[in-house]
């Protein structure tokens, strides 16, 4: 490289670079290790094309693979525990984007001619967010020794924590093994199992009539379908609050209905959920399916009944053994059920499989970014992107081996 290049590069260094750095810097969320071999940056009968390509080529894709991963904390998170550092160099005058980027062992490395295919950068972002989406959290889970915290976009927008240890086989998740949870993550570990018992149960009583007598505690649909039933609480449309069971005193529910709702009580108590502990809510919005969701599964009811009665809506729990006997545990039934919400809800696909794995007896483990459960011989592979958004689901062995 003679004086002239020296001076082109130099000038690009001090002009140039710094701007980019710190677009890379703040699209990261955090200061990126940058290994640069300037040096090795040079064709001489182009040298007068670097101010244009070297942006392209470089730095550009790097912004904008960044800004694409790290939307949201959990981005940040996974970029900074896995990214050792970024290597720029041109050691085979590539340009194929699948030799020219690679990222491996935590390290992405851009080995690019300077000059050729310089206006696709948007390829390149591309194929650098692909590598990170891909191997992202593998090289972030070796650099820490575990998985870093689950983060995703859900009906709450509230912050989660990582995945908790796995419930044995058969068991439901118990409130004795829950420990510092929100609200927010009771809910999400219950969704999609408690969405299953709804709908069994709707088909079981799908155009049946219903009529409750509550201070017999029982729940009877068309001339024969009777259940027994738990009262959670209720909700005022006209006072906009919500009033739990267990501190009803005018309604004189005996207090063997009130065991469910009791029991919700003593969770909030543990947990410091004052949700689940004041006695009356004042609220704009119905409650009810949101606790009687947690309550399904946590506490492990067959299911949940919204009830009218004069305008005052009466949330109650079944208790039945012919509705937990026809609880789905084919695999393929499992994986069609996920399937089916996973498009038609939008809570967090990676964490809340995690935990209907589990209460189907699943043993859960993650593999990268992908999640793989055993039950005996029946196997589950989950297949999520960077953001925990599920990708696909499937129960065949061939694609779970592979």
């Amino acid at each position: 490289m003679g004086l002239k290049e020296k001076r082109i590069i130099k000038a690009f260094q001090n002009d140039q670079y710094p701007a980019l750095e710190a677009e890379i810097n703040k699209a990261a969320g955090y200061e990126v290790p940058m290994d640069i071999k300037w040096d090795t940056l040079m064709e001489d009968r182009f040298s007068h094309l670097y101010q244009d390509t070297f942006p392209k080529i470089y730095f550009q894709p790097l912004i904008q693979a960044f800004k694409a991963i790290c939307i949201d904390e959990m981005g940040v998170e996974l970029l900074q525990a896995g990214l050792k550092k970024v290597i720029i160099v041109n050691e085979n005058n590539e340009h194929s984007l699948g030799k020219a980027i690679t990222f491996e062992e935590g390290v992405l490395k851009i080995d690019h001619s300077p000059v050729i295919n310089a206006d696709n950068a948007e390829d390149k972002a591309n194929r650098i967010i692909e590598l990170l989406e891909n191997k992202l959290e593998e090289f972030a889970e070796a650099a820490t020794g575990q998985a870093p915290a689950a983060a995703a976009t859900t009906v709450t927008e509230t912050p989660r924590t990582s995945e908790k240890t796995e419930t044995p086989q058969n068991q439901q998740v118990q409130s004795d093994s829950l420990a510092n949870v929100s609200m927010a993550e009771l809910y999400d570990q219950s969704f999609v199992l408690a969405c299953e018992k709804q709908e069994i149960f709707g088909e079981m009583v799908e155009g049946l009539n219903w009529s409750c007598d509550i201070l017999e505690g029982k729940l009877t649909y068309g001339d024969d379908k009777v259940f027994d039933i738990q009262v959670i609480g209720t909700y005022s449309e006209n006072e906009k609050s919500w009033l739990w069971a267990w501190a009803n005193n005018q309604s004189g529910i005996p207090e063997t209905f009130l065991d469910t709702s009791i029991r919700m009580r003593e969770l909030g108590t543990a947990h410091k959920l004052e949700d689940l502990t004041t006695p009356k809510l004042e609220t704009d919005t119905d409650p009810g399916a949101y606790f009687s969701t947690i309550a399904s599964v946590i506490l492990q009811d067959s299911c949940y009944v919204p009830l009218t009665f004069k305008g005052l809506k009466v949330y109650v729990t079944v208790r039945s053994a012919e509705l937990d006997n026809k609880a789905r545990t084919a695999p393929a039934l499992i994986c069609s059920h996920f399937t089916n919400l996973a498009a038609s809800f939008r809570f967090p696909h990676k964490y809340c499989l995690h935990y209907y794995l589990m209460a189907k007896g699943y043993q859960v483990e993650n593999c990268g970014n992908n999640i793989l459960a055993k039950n005996g011989e029946d196997q589950i592979l989950g297949i999520f992107d960077l953001k925990g958004n599920l990708m696909k689901i499937s129960n065949s062995k061939t694609a779970v081996q592979a």
